[in-house]
C-alpha cells in the first residue's frame, strides 16, 4: 500500500477498502494529534479511539509515520489549494495572496489548532515528528507561495529570484504575534473575520507596495542581500 503525496493511499488488490473506516481513523488521529501533539499519536491509541482493530489500521497505513504524514497533508492541502493559480497582474496576485493568508489565519486561530500549539509547547515531542510536520506544513506553505510569486513574475516575462525569502516575509507579516498570543494563552486578534480580512488586505498591500514598479527586479525581490 502506497501513501500518495496528497495524503491518500494507493489501492491494493483484494477486498475493497471501507472508506468509512478510513474516515474514523483519520478523525481519531486528528483529535489525538491536536490535543496531545505528535507524541500522542500512536497506532494503539488511534485504533482504540477509532474503534478499529490494529490489523485494520496497519492494512491502511503500514506504519505510524505514514499516518502522521497523511494527517498533516490532509490539513495542509485545503490551504495550499488556494495557491493553484497563475496571477497575470498585480490585482490577481493580491486576490490570491489575500485568500491564502485569510485561510491560513483562520486555520491557525481555530480553537483546535490553538490547543495543538499549546500541547507541542508543553509536552516533550519527538524531534523527527516536529521536523516532518514543519516540512509538510509551514515549509510547504512557504514553498507554495514562492512558486506563486515566480509564476506571477514569469507571466510578465520576468524572474523573482528572491521569491522564497519574500514568501517567508509575507507569511511572517500576516502572522504577526498570533502564535505568541496563542502560546501565552491570549485571545488571538485574527479570530474575528472582519478584523482578519482587513489585516490581510493591509499586509498584502504593504507587501506589494514594497515591490519595485512593474514587479521584482531581475536580480532580487523585496530587498537585496
Amino acid at each position: 500500500m502506497i501513501l500518495q503525496t496528497d495524503g491518500t493511499r494507493g489501492g491494493t488488490p483484494g477486498r475493497p477498502v471501507d472508506m468509512r473506516k478510513d474516515e474514523l481513523i483519520l478523525q481519531a488521529g486528528r483529535t489525538l494529534l491536536l490535543t496531545g501533539g505528535p507524541a500522542a499519536l500512536t497506532m494503539e491509541a488511534v485504533a482504540r479511539a477509532s474503534g478499529v482493530s490494529k490489523a485494520t489500521l496497519y492494512r491502511r497505513w503500514p506504519h505510524r509515520d505514514a499516518l502522521l504524514e497523511a494527517l498533516v497533508l490532509r490539513e495542509a492541502q485545503p490551504l495550499l489549494g488556494t495557491l493553484d493559480a497563475v496571477p497575470a497582474d498585480a490585482v490577481a496576485l493580491a486576490e490570491v495572496l489575500e485568500r491564502f493568508l485569510d485561510s491560513m489565519l483562520a486555520f491557525v486561530t481555530q480553537p483546535a489548532y490553538q490547543a495543538y500549539l499549546q500541547a507541542i509547547a508543553a509536552l516533550p515531542q519527538p524531534q523527527a515528528d516536529l521536523q516532518r510536520i514543519w516540512r509538510l506544513g509551514p515549509q510547504q506553505a512557504i514553498d507554495a507561495v514562492a512558486t506563486l510569486l515566480r509564476r506571477h513574475a514569469a507571466a510578465q516575462g520576468r524572474r523573482w529570484p528572491g521569491a522564497a525569502r519574500d514568501a517567508e516575509t509575507l507569511i511572517g507579516m500576516a502572522m504577526g504575534l498570533e502564535l505568541a498570543r496563542i502560546l501565552y494563552r491570549q485571545p488571538p486578534r485574527q479570530a474575528d473575520v472582519r478584523l482578519r480580512q482587513r489585516h490581510v488586505r493591509a499586509v498584502v498591500g504593504r507587501f506589494l507596495d514594497a515591490m519595485p514598479r512593474g514587479g521584482p527586479a531581475v536580480d532580487g525581490g523585496m530587498g537585496r542581500a
